[in-house]
């Protein structure tokens, strides 16, 4: 019986290899059944073991198998001390962002360290430059001091050919990674977000590494030391959902689920919580600009709520937006997207059909992309004047986010006047920007062919 060994620790797992029927686990779940010599082993916290367990109800003879296991952060001083150190081995404009200025301006950053934000950097421009640190010392060294080896039994008990870690940047996965190592156990990887390359440095290196895209393939070249020869591009496996026609349905059928009258345009604003403090005026004031008909056009807006894994966030998102309820021209969308497949189809309608995109510097950029909508990011705090350090501005400092920015694709609305011409131009004319939202799909998507998650089961299939 060949094994592999999957992790499933993030819910941007879920959302790129599972929710809908065409993704990567079904198409497993199909080999599984086509070969009775493999066996798939998925890991998860003990906290979700519950919420996924449904998926492997059919668990084909006893080869689909949903394991819970309890993964510690590292508690000893050298082990805090030693995480610190390799995790600043790069320093680059996130990393800034993060450690030195804070990504909320209601917590202070780095755990509030900002005061080490010039030792990290001495870190990365004195060790970091060194390869044998880097790719030879740091991986040794985190065998000897992390002691933890949650995973051993796993290995064990059901022998895995292959290792698959689905979420690079975790530290679930980072422990299953070592236990592979000091095995030598082959492992196959990716990054569960397109944001995970440039934060802080990786102690292991997957022996293949699949990547969406040619941005971050270089990303992980020239952030994480990887060889060229051992990365591959296959997309964004969740992609294929989203160009999948199948689950497109028309405007009219959307505005009327909207209740929004026919001829109107609106815009989808993705918040972005606690990051963005000011949103309400931004809100406020596009709202005003439609009741005063200064739009030439009929304008609505369907707001989606910022609905990340922190509880104060929904809390804090949930009483900054109260006052727009019962607003005529505003509707909410308050399901999480991709978390499941009727929401993700009414959700990826929404983002086909909206006449202008509005987000703080997410992945939802990407996906407007690829559905070639207007794009447009707030660049400053609504009606006051913060410092950098607190302005929405200091998100422009995020390395893969610059890349964006360079093709041209992203309007930026530094001002209420750049905000109305932006999004009235885009109401006039939604071709705007249409080439360099293509030159987004190139780079940042590669191939938009609804194969990705072929792509990644293919190479899990080899190697095995």
């Amino acid at each position: 019986m060949k094994t592999v060994l999957l992790t499933l620790s993030s819910p941007a797992v879920f959302r790129n290899l599972f929710f809908f029927p065409e993704s990567a686990f079904f198409q497993l779940k199909d080999c599984l059944n086509l070969n009775k010599n493999l066996r798939a082993v998925f890991l998860v916290y003990p906290k979700d073991y519950n919420k996924y367990a449904y998926l492997f109800k059919d668990n084909i003879g006893g080869r689909l198998i949903l394991e819970e296991i309890t993964v510690k952060y590292p508690k000893t001083f050298l082990e805090k001390i030693f995480r610190f150190f390799y995790s600043y081995l790069i320093y680059t404009g996130t990393t800034r962002l993060m450690a030195s200025i804070g990504t909320r301006p209601d917590e202070p950053p780095a755990g509030g360290r900002a005061y080490l934000a010039p030792l990290k950097r001495f870190i990365s421009v004195t060790f970091g430059r060194s390869s044998f640190i880097r790719l030879k010392l740091i991986p040794s060294l985190f065998l000897v001091i992390i002691k933890d080896r949650p995973f051993k039994k796993f290995f064990d008990r059901y022998n895995p050919e292959l290792i698959f870690i689905s979420h690079l940047y975790g530290w679930f996965d980072a422990l299953l990674l070592a236990e592979a190592k000091r095995r030598n156990i082959p492992t196959i990887g990716m990054p569960a977000g397109w944001d995970h390359l440039d934060k802080y440095y990786l102690p292991f290196k997957v022996d293949s590494l699949l990547i969406p895209s040619e941005q971050m393939k270089q990303a992980a070249i020239l952030h994480q030391s990887y060889k060229p020869e051992s990365v591959q591009i296959i997309g964004h496996p969740y992609f294929d959902f989203i160009t999948d026609q199948e689950y497109w349905f028309t405007r009219e059928k959307l505005f009327e689920s909207l209740k929004f009258p026919s001829g109107a345009k609106f815009i989808l604003y993705i918040s972005g919580s606690a990051y963005c403090p000011d949103e309400p005026d931004i809100i406020e004031t596009i709202l005003k600009w439609a009741d005063e008909k200064k739009f030439e056009e009929d304008v609505y807006l369907v707001l989606r709520p910022y609905l990340g894994g922190r509880s104060k966030d929904r809390e804090f998102d949930e009483k900054k937006f109260e006052g727009f309820h019962n607003h005529p021209r505003v509707r909410f969308y308050q399901r999480e997207s991709w978390a499941d497949l009727d929401g993700s189809i009414y959700y990826e309608n929404l983002m086909r059909h909206a006449d202008a995109i509005i987000t703080v510097y997410s992945t939802a950029f990407l996906e407007a992309a690829a559905f070639d909508r207007p794009l447009l990011a707030i660049a400053f705090d609504g009606y006051k004047k913060r410092p950098f350090n607190r302005s929405l501005r200091r998100f422009e400092l995020m390395e893969h986010f610059k890349e964006v920015i360079k093709t041209g694709a992203l309007k930026t609305a530094r001002d209420f006047e750049e905000l109305f011409k932006i999004l009235n131009d885009y109401f006039r004319d939604p071709s705007i920007g249409h080439k360099e939202r293509e030159r987004v799909r190139e780079e940042f998507c590669y191939k938009l062919d609804g194969q990705a998650s072929r792509r990644l089961i293919e190479v899990v299939m080899s190697k095995l």
